[in-house]
C-alpha cells in the first residue's frame, strides 16, 4: 500500500518536470505569460474581491447583505442568509471567489458542513470581467459573444445551486451567528490575507501557463485538447483563435480548467468536498453552460461573432438539439431525487 502511494507522490511529481525537460524553451516562454498574465489580468482584476471578502466576513458586513437576499437564498438554495454574500460576489468576482468566502464562513462556524459543500460545488463562476472583457472583446473580438457566454455559465451555476437544495433535508437557518470584529484590525488583516491567497493563485497561473505552452509542441488536436483541459484563459484563447462554436467555449468556461480547480482544491477540501465528487460537478457545470450557450444562441443568433458567421458555424449549431440536451441534463436530475428520496445513498449525498 506504501508503494502505491509512493508511486503516486513521484508520478504527481514528476508530471510538472516532463514539459520543462521536454521543451525547455516553450516551458520558459509560457512561465513569461504567465506572469505578463498575472500582472494584467488576475491580480487586478481578482486582489480587490479577495481583500473584500475577508473585510465583509470579519466585520459581519456580509452577514448584513446576507439578512436582506435570505429570502431568495433560502427559498433557491435552502441556505442560510449569511450564504448570499459568498453567492453574489462569487458570481461576480470569479472562479476561486465564491469557494473561498465559503470556506472563511466555514471556518468561522457561521455555515454548516453540509451547506458549504453544497457552496463549493456551485459557487465556482468564470467572473464578467473576464468573461466579458477577456475573451468576449478580447479573443473574440464581440463584447455581445461576451455577454452570451457569461449568462451561460452563470446558468449553469444557479442551476446547480437549484439541484443542490434538493440532497441537503436540513433547514436554510441552520447557523445565524455572525462574529463582529474590528473595522481596523479587519482591513488590515483581510490585505494581507489577500496577498497570500494572490500569490498561491499566481503561482498555479505560472505553472499551468508554462505547461500549456510545452504542450503547443504536441500535435494541433491534442495541444488544443490539452490547452481547454489546464488552463482556462489558454484554453479559450486556443479556441477562439481555431474559430471553434461558442458552446465550445461556454462549455470551457464552465469546466474551469485544472489550473483553477487546483486553486480551489485547499478550499473545497477544507468544507470537506473530496476532489473527484468536485472534478465531477465542473464537468456537469461545463456541460451545463454549453447546453445554455446553444439555446442563447437559438434567441440571440447576433451575439455569435462574425468570424463564426463567416465560416458557418453557427447553421452548423442550429442543428444541435437543445431540448434533447435539457431532457437529457433533466432526467439525470430527476435520477437523482428518485434516488434520494428511496433512501440510497447518491453520489450528490455527503458521504
Amino acid at each position: 500500500m506504501k508503494q502505491k502511494t509512493w508511486l503516486r507522490v513521484l508520478a504527481f511529481a514528476a508530471a510538472p518536470a516532463l514539459p520543462l525537460i521536454l521543451a525547455p524553451r516553450e516551458m520558459a516562454d509560457g512561465v513569461r505569460e504567465g506572469l505578463a498574465l498575472c500582472g494584467s489580468v488576475v491580480i487586478p482584476s481578482l486582489f480587490p474581491f479577495f481583500v473584500l471578502c475577508t473585510f465583509l466576513v470579519r466585520t459581519g458586513l456580509g452577514a448584513d447583505l446576507g439578512r436582506l437576499l435570505s429570502p431568495l437564498t433560502e427559498k433557491a438554495f435552502r441556505l442560510p442568509g449569511n450564504a448570499a454574500g459568498a453567492i453574489l460576489l462569487g458570481l461576480c468576482g470569479g472562479y476561486p471567489v465564491g469557494a473561498r468566502m465559503t470556506a472563511q464562513l466555514y471556518a468561522r462556524e457561521e455555515l454548516t458542513q453540509a451547506q458549504a459543500e453544497r457552496m463549493c460545488l456551485f459557487c465556482v463562476a468564470a467572473g464578467p470581467v473576464f468573461v466579458t472583457g477577456t475573451v468576449g472583446a478580447g479573443m473574440l473580438r464581440s463584447a455581445a459573444a461576451g455577454r452570451l457566454l457569461w449568462a451561460a455559465v452563470t446558468l449553469s451555476c444557479l442551476t446547480l445551486g437549484v439541484l443542490l437544495r434538493f440532497t441537503d433535508d436540513a433547514p436554510a437557518r441552520v447557523l445565524e451567528t455572525t462574529r463582529r470584529e474590528d473595522v481596523c484590525e479587519s482591513l488590515c488583516a483581510a490585505v494581507a490575507d489577500g496577498g497570500r491567497g494572490m500569490l498561491s493563485m499566481c503561482a498555479w497561473v505560472i505553472l499551468f501557463s508554462g505547461i500549456c505552452r510545452a504542450c503547443a509542441r504536441l500535435p494541433a488536436g491534442a495541444g488544443l485538447a490539452a490547452g481547454c483541459l489546464l488552463e482556462v484563459t489558454g484554453g479559450c484563447r486556443l479556441a477562439a483563435a481555431e474559430g471553434l462554436p461558442l458552446p465550445l467555449i461556454a462549455g470551457i468556461l464552465g469546466f474551469g480548467g485544472l489550473s483553477v480547480q487546483c486553486q480551489l482544491l485547499p478550499y473545497v477540501t477544507a468544507c470537506g468536498v473530496k476532489p473527484s465528487r468536485f472534478w465531477a460537478f465542473r464537468l456537469l457545470g461545463g456541460g451545463l453552460a454549453a447546453v445554455y450557450a446553444m439555446a442563447l444562441l437559438r434567441l440571440f443568433p447576433q451575439a455569435a461573432p462574425a468570424a463564426l458567421l463567416r465560416q458557418g458555424q453557427t447553421l452548423r449549431l442550429s442543428g444541435a438539439s437543445v431540448p434533447a440536451s435539457v431532457s437529457l441534463l433533466c432526467t439525470a436530475a430527476v435520477f437523482i431525487l428518485n434516488t434520494a428520496e428511496e433512501g440510497k445513498k447518491p453520489f450528490l449525498k455527503k458521504s
